[in-house]
């Protein structure tokens, strides 16, 4: 006899158990994976769309500058993150404006410089000497900003050297500056931006020159040439720079005529010019009389003039004959002079040679016209001795031959030699219809296998079903096993 099952409630299974119960190990494992993944993608989502948006605060700070802003940004509170190469700075997007305005607004010693903001908090117990150097501190931090704004420097040092002066006591040397540029990667300064950089820090700094200015790049070479005493004139590297210089001038007025006259491409020059850079000093005496006076001619400057006059006496007086009296007169004269002093600037030019070379032939009026042509445009001058030669290239190309008898027929004679021109165009020429050529050869070949594979006789089924038998029996009779040996009979 079957028994009742419990009627009490409590006693049932719950509906979770009973349906956990009734699946299988595959169908138990499914499940729990599945609410597992969907736990994990619900965190991730929730972490992926509650996570801060970082966004660039400052990038390539040196680590100098990296420290200072995350001491700052420390002090303010504000999170942050480093980017892996260490010299950016990475903040929440929506306040990345904001952080920046207040950092700049900080006065933060960027770049290891501070200027005349020092002088924001001033002391009033501070010393004389203290506030010199502060006031040299924020000078050179001042200049040194001015410089970082140009586009091709990254950083840059300033050092001034300021002479000590006093009421009693004048400075016995000039005051002079030094600074170290690091330029970006793929840029130079050119030399016009170093003369810019030098006159910059004489303006900017009282007694201090432009040639007393000295500027050394990241590799310790100086972008600026030593200043040279009085008198002893330029320097080689500023005496082969004006040279190159004028040069180049030159040769660019000569390109732009010869193209003009054959077109770009068919001609160019070469100009050497050799430069005076010697100092002459001219020193001019002349003697400057007085000005005529009385139809006389001019003797001097009168200094001082005397004139003596003696009366006579009563024999004297009683002679016949005798004068009635005496004068005696006295002028000192001083010589006037001029003197002119005339100082010859170094650089001028003493000869011009020229060098000009043309694709086209050339006879001898045309060379000449090409010759005074080329010489008007460097300005040259007979008297100075310059030289200018005019050379053809195609008279190269050209073979002379003998005349031929005049026996010999039209048609047996040598042809004229060909331009210079026609020879790529030959080769070019050769070399596409070899090409051709091989194409074509290539492409019969082709043809040829074609048709060959396509004329070979194929089987019909007939002789297929008997090449097939033959192959089945040559396997059936490798796959007979091997006969054994007979063996001795038994007795």
């Amino acid at each position: 006899m079957n028994e009742s099952l419990p009627t009490d409630p409590r006693a049932r299974p719950p509906a979770l158990m009973a349906f956990w119960g009734g699946l299988g190990r595959g169908a138990r494992t499914g499940l729990a994976g599945s609410a597992l993944a969907i736990v994990l993608g619900v965190a991730a989502a929730s972490l992926w769309l509650l996570r801060s948006d970082y966004q660039v605060l400052f990038a390539g700070l040196s680590a100098q500058d990296a420290s200072a802003m995350v001491a700052e940004l420390d002090r303010m509170k504000v999170p942050y993150k480093l980017g892996e190469d260490g010299a950016s700075i990475l903040v929440d997007r929506d306040a990345v404006h904001k952080t920046r305005l207040q950092l700049m607004g900080k006065e933060l010693p960027l770049h290891g410089t501070v200027g005349f903001e020092l002088f924001n908090g001033s002391d009033f117990g501070m010393t004389e000497f203290a506030q010199k150097i502060n006031y040299q501190r924020a000078l050179q931090g001042e200049i040194a900003r001015t410089i970082l704004s140009l586009a091709a420097v990254e950083a840059v040092r300033v050092h001034l050297a300021l002479p000590e002066e006093g009421l009693f006591k004048r400075a016995g040397e000039k005051a002079k500056a030094s600074i170290t540029l690091t330029t970006k990667a793929g840029h130079a300064l050119a030399p016009d931006q170093v003369a810019g950089i030098q006159r910059l820090v004489a303006a900017a700094v009282t007694g201090v020159a432009a040639q007393d200015v000295t500027i050394v790049d990241q590799r310790g070479v100086a972008l600026t040439r030593a200043a040279q005493p009085d008198g002893a004139g330029e320097p080689n590297g500023q005496r082969l720079d004006l040279k190159r210089e004028t040069e180049d001038y030159l040769a660019r007025k000569v390109d732009a005529v010869l193209e003009r006259r054959f077109g770009a491409g068919q001609a160019m020059a070469s100009v050497d010019v050799t430069l005076d850079m010697d100092q002459v000093r001219v020193t001019t005496e002349d003697v400057v009389g007085a000005p005529a006076r009385e139809n006389r001619a001019a003797t001097g400057v009168v200094v001082r003039e005397r004139e003596t006059i003696r009366e006579p006496g009563a024999r004297a007086a009683a002679r016949a004959g005798d004068e009635a009296g005496s004068s005696q007169r006295e002028i000192e004269y001083q010589v006037g002079r001029r003197v002119e002093q005339i100082v010859g600037a170094p650089g001028s030019v003493r000869r011009i040679h020229v060098a000009a070379v043309v694709r086209s032939a050339l006879d001898a009026a045309q060379a000449e016209q090409v010759r005074a042509l080329v010489f008007a445009a460097v300005g040259g001058s007979q008297e100075r001795g310059d030289v200018v030669v005019v050379q053809s290239l195609a008279a190269e190309a050209t073979v002379s031959t003998p005349a031929m008898p005049a026996a010999v027929p039209a048609a047996s004679r040598a042809p004229a030699p060909a331009d210079r021109n026609t020879v790529p165009m030959l080769a070019t020429l050769a070399l596409a219809l070899t090409a051709v050529l091989v194409i074509g050869g290539v492409v019969a070949a082709s043809a040829w296998l074609a048709r060959r594979n396509r004329a070979a006789p194929r089987l019909t089924s007939a002789e297929r079903e008997r090449l097939l038998a033959q192959v089945r029996a040559w396997v059936a009779q490798d796959a007979l096993p091997a006969p054994k040996p007979a063996g001795k009979a038994r007795t």
